[in-house]
């Protein structure tokens, strides 16, 4: 199983983190609370909901980007034998012109991380909120590029921030779309387990499963992500699936 870069697998010092946590949950209640919102306002807007534009579970993000003026909410899990993540990511494309036009902001987090360290199993809020901004800056009849700054920001064990930002590329042949994801990340303030400098490199291969009908809305992907920090050696994790 692949973790977010930098989580730290051991905890110290509750005492404080309570307000923190409590902070961050109300947080990100209050978040979900105006996304819903919003979500119910475009839904009485539009006659036909737009097509989603779901960016799990493979190891990269594409370069389309959630309908303008509507919201989406993705909801998933992750597991290995000690680890337990159910990952969210509110995302909302604001229907305006210029420089955000077409522009998605997403807040992600972890609204449930369990983790069990020698024979005891802690469950809590997720230790980061990750914010980011995505927007395609090229579109052709096949390839197309974007890209997404983005900000980490520790709400519990870890210091600092992490500050980075992700290109994207896609190019579609048939009913097949090959996508790669390049990502920097540098920590405002370095420790153990949050590296001073990261890349990441992701490459996802997907094909349709039908030209039309049923089908044409589901694909099988195979991709691979190679994560290098500063402070470890490089990873490399495999993986394939249907979406």
């Amino acid at each position: 199983m692949w973790l977010p870069e930098g989580r730290a697998l051991a905890r110290t010092g509750d005492g404080p983190a309570y307000a923190l946590r409590a902070t961050a949950d109300r947080l990100a209640l209050a978040v979900l609370l105006l996304g819903l919102n919003a979500l119910a306002q475009s839904a009485g807007a539009q006659s036909e909901p737009p097509e989603a534009t779901p960016q799990r579970p493979t190891f990269t993000s594409d370069t389309s980007t959630t309908a303008p003026g509507t919201l989406e909410l993705e909801i998933g899990t992750t597991s290995s034998d000690s680890f337990f993540g159910l990952p969210l990511t509110i995302k909302y494309t604001p229907d305006v012109a210029g420089l955000l036009r077409e522009a998605e902001l997403s807040l992600a987090f972890e609204a449930v991380t369990s983790i069990s360290l020698a024979g005891e199993r802690r469950t809590e809020f997720g230790d980061r909120l990750t914010f980011a901004l995505r927007r395609p800056v090229y579109r052709g009849e096949r390839f197309s590029l974007a890209v997404a700054p983005q900000a980490t920001f520790f709400v519990r064990d870890g210091k600092g921030a992490r500050l980075g930002a992700t290109r994207l590329a896609a190019y579609g042949f048939g009913r097949n779309t090959a996508i790669a994801n390049l990502t920097w990340t540098s920590a405002t303030s370095s420790s153990a387990t949050n590296a001073a400098q990261q890349y990441d490199l992701a490459f996802d291969l997907a094909r349709t499963l039908g030209a039309s009908g049923a089908l044409s809305r589901l694909s099988v992907f195979a991709g691979a992500l190679v994560e290098n920090p500063s402070n470890q050696k490089a990873a490399v994790s495999l993986g394939q699936g249907i979406t």
